[in-house]
């Protein structure tokens, strides 16, 4: 695919954003994030009452992570060959079928399987990311990606406010609710989404673009470390925040335990929201790529750091902030990058891959974060986390290139 094609697709694609096309994908993706939020809370608890340790909790986890890790590119490259519509269908039956095996499982290995399968499903947000990306112009990008993304914290949050409800009835009725969301999402996919583009317009292009293609790119290659070392930052703060708080920090006269956390994970969803849906758009009419890359960097730094010296909750507010507007920003932001350096016809895959180098640090990042806690070692956690954001900040300003969206297209590398 040559540039000039490439930026003859970008002149057929909207100006602004077409929200009878996005307002689908949000709802989408609120269906799937309600659904893993309905079930996670109560989870633990359902493995428990089968008999199962921490550990074993643990290894199902690891589990639905390594399918994700699996799946996601998977999915991603199957979109951009047979459609983003079918293959979205296809994800959400496996995801009916994996919560029905839960909530009718009486054994360990049953609920093992039934997570594997689940995790499988994970592509769903790179398929509607691609999608968004396939009704977005390079300039309305980060927003279209941000509005998808915003889709999940909305739906985060209705699906713990459900699982909260409904758990008092029993732990299965949870499962039984995010197996009815999945069903609405399949409905919602078949008469709202918008159909892909046809085979044999893009058959062509797509035998001469591979993957290797792809990634062999620099920017591509810079962008995916930028992002590894995001990810993997966030995901040591955010495994061992609870165990951190639990044992430094007092809030208004008691130990930080579980309410505490839940107050923290509704203030992340609410700014999730509101920095993806508003401060987005408006940080992308004056930011380049890599200036907001930067500010991301900046801002979560800031927020490491407080929370590693918070003793009041002032101060802990203030880090939970600054923590959540910057990985709000960032996954839309990432996606976007990676999104207008790659030709149309391999969006999925590229998402994909963006979602699975998030899914491999949540497997890796959480024992790394567990062996220096457990040790004691609270200021060198935090100083491991600020350490790895500060390198994906100094390879970001090093190695990314000062350009527009636009400019980058008009720089692609294919052709």
């Amino acid at each position: 695919m040559t540039a000039e094609t490439h930026r003859n697709d970008e002149a057929v694609a909207p100006a602004r954003l077409d929200w009878r096309l996005m307002l689908p994908a949000f709802v989408i993706i609120s269906l799937y994030a309600a659904g893993i939020g309905a079930v996670l809370p109560v989870l633990p608890f359902y493995l428990r009452e089968m008999g199962a340790s921490p550990l074993v909790f643990g290894l199902v986890l690891a589990t639905e992570a390594l399918s994700q890790f699996a799946a996601s590119p998977l999915l991603g490259q199957l979109s951009d060959r047979f459609g983003r519509k079918r293959v979205l269908l296809a994800s959400q039956a496996l995801a009916v079928v994996s919560l029905l095996l839960l909530a009718l499982a009486q054994t360990i290995p049953t609920v093992l399987v039934a997570r594997f399968l689940f995790g499988l499903t994970a592509g769903n947000f790179s398929a509607v990311a691609a999608y968004a990306a396939d009704n977005s112009s390079t300039a309305t990008r980060r927003q279209a990606i941000g509005i998808v993304s915003a889709g999940g914290g909305f739906g985060a949050i209705v699906g713990a406010g459900l699982s909260s409800l409904l758990s008092d009835l029993s732990l299965a009725a949870p499962i039984f609710m995010a197996l009815s969301l999945s069903a609405i999402g399949i409905a919602v996919t078949a008469l709202g989404l918008k159909g892909g583009k046809a085979l044999a317009q893009v058959a062509a292009d797509r035998e001469k673009i591979s993957l290797r293609a792809v990634t062999s790119a620099p920017v591509i290659r810079v962008l995916v470390v930028v992002m590894l070392c995001h990810f993997f930052a966030y995901g040591m703060y955010t495994s061992q925040l609870p165990v951190f708080l639990g044992d430094t920090f007092v809030w208004n006269g008691r130990a930080f335990g579980p309410r505490e956390l839940s107050y923290l994970i509704a203030a992340d969803g609410v700014i999730n929201i509101l920095v993806q849906l508003f401060l987005l758009r408006w940080l992308g009419r004056y930011f380049s790529e890599r200036r907001l890359i930067l500010l991301i960097f900046a801002i979560i730094g800031i927020g490491f750091v407080s929370a590693g010296l918070a003793t009041a909750i002032p101060h802990l507010a203030f880090a939970v902030l600054c923590i959540s507007t910057a990985d709000a920003l960032a996954k839309p932001t990432y996606m976007a990058a990676l999104s207008v350096h790659v030709p149309s016809e391999r969006q999925g895959v590229v998402m994909g891959t963006g979602q699975a180098l998030g899914a491999m640090t949540d497997v890796v990042s959480p024992v790394l974060a567990g062996v220096i806690l457990g040790s004691g070692f609270y200021g060198l956690w935090i100083g491991v986390v600020v350490a790895i954001a500060m390198t994906g900040a100094y390879l970001a300003a090093t190695r990314l290139h000062e350009q527009g969206p636009r400019e980058a297209v008009a720089r692609t590398p294919y052709g």
